[in-house]
């Protein structure tokens, strides 16, 4: 009996030891290729200005706008059947030189998903019974992650260089 405790507690202590190894904030400083900036040769303003115009040519909805900071949020919406998806997209572009400016991208995909739940009483598991509570929609958070695609923020940032060259 004493043997069984302790191969349960060892158990746990190795199962505890395995969960705590992962830490968000190691994760933060891990190298990857720099994919989501891109330095133009354009003052700070227009790129800023023609940066707004890419974001509505692909049909994003402004969320916020720092004229100042130079900070831009904007969202777009997409429905598959009972998912919804949202991209968020955060901007940041910051001034290196007087002609030069860097644009910083990052995207977050959120997906839910919308339950419908019947609180109509049966009587008999047939006949309907009056006044009998409807339907309630509950959505739900599937998963949210941040865009690591290169072709994803390559799309912006190439978009941005045609306007620019006009």
């Amino acid at each position: 009996m004493n043997k069984l405790k302790i191969g349960w507690m060892i158990a746990g202590v190795i199962f505890l030891s395995g969960c705590a190894t992962f830490s968000p904030s190691e994760e933060v400083f891990k190298e990857k290729a720099n994919i989501n900036s891109r330095t133009y040769d354009v003052s700070v303003n227009a790129c800023f200005d023609v940066f707004k115009q890419v974001i509505l040519k692909k049909n994003f909805s402004f969320v916020s706008e720092d004229k100042e900071a130079k900070r831009l949020q904007a969202a777009r919406y997409f429905q598959k059947g009972t998912r919804n998806i949202v991209i968020v997209l955060n901007a940041s572009l910051q001034s290196l030189e007087e002609n030069k400016t860097t644009v910083y991208l990052n995207a977050v995909q959120t997906t839910e998903k919308l339950y419908a739940r019947s609180r109509t009483r049966f009587f008999l598991f047939i006949i309907p019974l009056p006044g009998g509570g409807g339907e309630e929609a509950v959505k739900l958070k599937e998963e949210e992650l941040t865009i690591e695609d290169k072709k994803f923020y390559d799309g912006f940032f190439d978009e941005i260089d045609s306007e620019i060259k006009k």
